[in-house]
């Protein structure tokens, strides 16, 4: 986030000033982050909310050249081709979000938890927190990309999660959230077609 004066800002401009200016970057320039960056990161999102402080997120990291493969798996000679957002892979820096639904039945199944039921079985959790946490470790990770004036985009992984469990020897029980991409937005940026529905009003959002 860039602004002029940082130490006039109240916590809470500097976070609006963040959630604001986030978009998703679909193109990115050609150049790599600095060592260690994305994994500062994934530390900041060490932080973020975790139902039990369960420890069921993990990530797998790839930088620079080792994102060829991410891409091989996921798009074929025939999609590339036709690939409407040919500088998304540039970004230098994919990030894979996993889960484990089975840390989130052991944390529960001890004894602080146990009356909970929920350690019993994923059926029993009306809502899987497993992809809750996941989610908001995500978004920390776009949030502290923004502070650092790099671009990001989260997207989905769909029919290509196992080849990619596979490639990246991920143990069968993890599920991905998604992708996160990080790098420094190219000049030109086409915006996607959603951007065109509106935002609704706050009025409109709160019951």
């Amino acid at each position: 986030m860039k602004n002029s004066g940082p130490e006039s800002l109240s916590n809470f401009q500097i976070v609006s000033g963040l959630m604001t200016q986030r978009r998703m970057v679909r193109n990115f320039a050609q150049e790599p982050l600095s060592p260690d960056q994305a994994r500062s990161f994934i530390n900041l999102a060490r932080s973020s909310p975790r139902a039990g402080n369960t420890e069921g997120i993990r990530y797998s990291l790839l930088e620079n050249e080792n994102t060829d493969s991410y891409w091989e798996i996921t798009l074929d000679e025939n999609t590339k081709e036709s690939f409407p957002w040919p500088g998304l892979l540039n970004a230098p820096t994919l990030i894979i979000v996993w889960v484990n639904p089975n840390s989130y039945l052991q944390r529960y199944a001890e004894d602080d938890k146990k009356k909970t039921g929920l350690g019993e079985d994923e059926r029993n959790w009306s809502t899987p927190y497993w992809w809750v946490d996941g989610g908001m470790a995500a978004m920390s990770i776009l949030i502290a990309a923004e502070s650092d004036n790099l671009g990001s985009l989260f997207f989905g992984i769909f029919s290509h999660e196992e080849a990619l469990k596979k490639e990246y020897s991920i143990p069968e029980e993890y599920k991905s959230i998604g992708t996160i991409a990080i790098g420094h937005p190219a000049k030109h940026q086409r915006a996607s077609k959603s951007t065109l529905r509106g935002r609704a009003t706050l009025d409109e959002l709160i019951f």
